[in-house]
């Protein structure tokens, strides 16, 4: 078999992370946390906190459903301005710069729209996500503004993981294993991390 090494022609200045978990066992499969450790030793999938953006929404909708909204619920996507003493007059807006007038529930989800989020954090009212979003275990001080429905919080990639790893488990946490077993030079166990059981 013939082998090909791939490189690249010059360094790269951008950084990414990777955080990549059993959600089901909680096992850490891979950490990535930069480009390169000899250029930079911060890790960025543990150390670095992020603004979620709309990553945040499945937070937002689930503290909704508990509130009584369904998947069929209707939500006007339609342009709405919020005087701010501070900053002026908001208007904030869809991805797409296009209102889609009545929207489900479950279609304002499956499309990230903003508006229908906004007007669901007014609803739900915003210390009720922030508590919702400390329930689940995310460690993060949320802003107590409207703009924690565009995600303006901070989390690390590793505890949004985290977060996420919930709703596969039905509501269930797990805190990631970032090894299995920890064994001498004599082969004897020192620790172990056995996977729990849904």
């Amino acid at each position: 078999t013939r082998q090909t090494t791939v490189g690249l022609d010059q360094d790269t200045e951008i950084q990414g992370a990777l955080f990549s978990m059993n959600a089901q066992t909680g096992q850490v499969l891979a950490v990535e946390g930069g480009f390169s450790f000899e250029k930079s030793e911060f890790n960025r999938a543990l150390q670095a906190q992020r603004q979620m953006g709309s990553s945040f929404k499945p937070v937002i909708y689930s503290a909704a459903l508990e509130r009584g909204y369904t998947p069929a619920t209707i939500i006007v996507d339609a342009p709405i301005v919020y005087n701010d003493e501070e900053t002026g007059k908001w208007k904030p807006s869809n991805f797409e710069e296009k209102f889609y007038g009545d929207t489900t529930f479950r279609q304002a989800l499956v499309h990230s729209r903003n508006i229908p989020t906004i007007k669901i954090v007014q609803d739900v009212t915003i210390p009720y996500i922030i508590d919702f979003a400390k329930r689940l275990g995310m460690p993060t001080e949320l802003p107590k503004d409207l703009s924690i429905s565009l995600g303006s919080g901070t989390i690390s990639l590793a505890e949004l993981t985290k977060t996420y790893a919930i709703f596969p488990r039905f509501g269930r946490k797990i805190d990631p294993i970032y090894y299995s077993k920890v064994i001498d030079r004599d082969g004897k166990t020192l620790e172990e991390n056995v996977p729990k059981p849904m």
